[in-house]
């Protein structure tokens, strides 16, 4: 089948738009065979499918939905991005395969010499031009999520930059129609080793967004938070590509959804490379709220009967560990706002209330009321938390009212 144009994937959108979600990638699979019969068809005859016209997509998906409704759709229907995206994926799928094993048969005449040689101008005429499919819906898209905007906004001018990243950028950010998509790859691509390649990793993190899409949802409020509360953090890009504290909360997020679908052996896997890759051990059953933000993020670790509530702020060698060797419920569960220093550690089966400080290099051993801050080893109540938000404020120091 010929290189697919826009057109066609707005077709095949149109007609995947009415059918159920979980039965679009084999409807989208039966309008590429049919589209690949109309160019055997051609190719053999010398003229188009009776019902499929040239072979393209947009003639087997006009055929399919009787012609072209007489509106287009708008961008803002949620359903006709979901379409358009399933047709894309199946789409890309698709065309890796055939790429790869287009490869294979390269690899394999190259040992004999060249066979039938491209025609003179056949490069030129066929170099894509202008945006490609992908691209134009990852623009589409984008201006529907402010954040993925600001992100590619911001990977474009680093393009411009630092053109020896341009590559980088693409492959990383620019190159994937939606914000989780490009964390799927990042995924892939901070933890894949020998045992584990890339494209598996990519394929389970994919799995994980689909199937969650609070994944998504969490991993832009942890972005926002690392903007916001990190002074060294001046782009929402840096976070995203640089900032090990952030991708390895993304990482823990995918761990943590296979252990809930019963895939444990994966997700301790995927603990394992977290803890060699990013210095980050959290285990997969720990449970994290939404807008975390972990600084410098070395050598930190999270037990697996830990809760961590929502907008936490942990800075680096932080332990919320046990104190023994018992099993059960035996690790700390920090609540909402909560704000904890450096090298703080934070031990068993304790609560530590909403929007509360821990000071550096305490150790906290017992329940900490609600907006306080505790300080010492053992950790004593040294005051009131000295703000509303402390999580927020980051302001570590020991105020007046200590």
């Amino acid at each position: 089948m010929r290189q697919p144009l826009w057109g066609d994937l707005v077709a095949a959108a149109l007609v995947l738009r009415r059918v159920a979600p979980e039965e679009r990638a084999g409807r989208m699979r039966a309008l590429i065979d049919a589209a690949g019969l109309g160019d055997r068809m051609r190719r053999r005859l010398g003229r188009g499918h009776p019902l499929h016209g040239g072979g393209s997509l947009m003639a087997a998906a006009l055929a399919a939905c009787g012609g072209m409704p007489g509106q287009e759709p708008f961008l803002d229907d949620p359903e006709y991005l979901a379409a358009l995206g399933c047709a894309l994926a199946v789409l890309e799928a698709r065309q890796r395969a055939h790429r790869a094993r287009r490869g294979s048969v390269a690899l394999q005449s190259s040992r004999c010499g060249p066979r039938n040689p491209r025609p003179i101008g056949y490069i030129e005429r066929h170099r894509p031009r202008g945006d490609n499919a992908m691209t134009q819906r990852a623009k589409a898209v984008a201006e529907l999520d402010p954040v993925w905007q600001r992100i590619r906004a911001e990977a474009e001018q680093s393009v411009r930059d630092e053109p020896l990243l341009g590559s980088a950028l693409h492959a990383s950010l620019l190159h994937h129609a939606s914000f989780e998509d490009a964390l799927a790859y990042r995924f892939a691509m901070k933890l894949t080793s020998g045992e584990l390649g890339e494209q598996l990793l990519r394929e389970i993190a994919s799995a994980a967004y689909a199937g969650d899409p609070g994944l998504g949802k969490a991993a832009r409020a942890d972005l926002v938070a690392v903007h916001e509360r990190d002074p060294a953090c001046n782009r929402l890009v840096e976070a995203v590509l640089f900032f090990k504290g952030f991708q390895a909360v993304q990482a823990h997020r995918v761990a943590h959804w296979l252990w809930r679908e019963g895939r444990r052996d994966m997700a301790l896997f995927i603990q394992a490379r977290c803890s060699e890759v990013f210095s980050v051990d959290i285990h997969p059953a720990a449970r994290i709220g939404q807008g975390l933000m972990i600084d410098h993020a070395h050598a930190i670790v999270i037990g697996e009967t830990a809760v961590v509530g929502n907008n936490v702020s942990l800075l680096h060698s932080v332990t919320l560990g046990g104190t023994g060797k018992e099993h059960g419920d035996r690790h700390p569960k920090i609540g909402d706002g909560v704000l904890i220093g450096a090298g703080a550690k934070v031990l068993g089966n304790i609560r530590i209330g909403r929007c509360t400080r821990v000071a550096a290099g305490s150790v906290v051993l017992s329940d900490v009321p609600d907006c306080k801050t505790v300080a010492g080893v053992p950790a004593r109540i040294v005051g009131e938390a000295g703000c509303d938000q402390p999580a927020r404020s980051m302001h570590q120091t020991l105020g007046d009212d200590i």
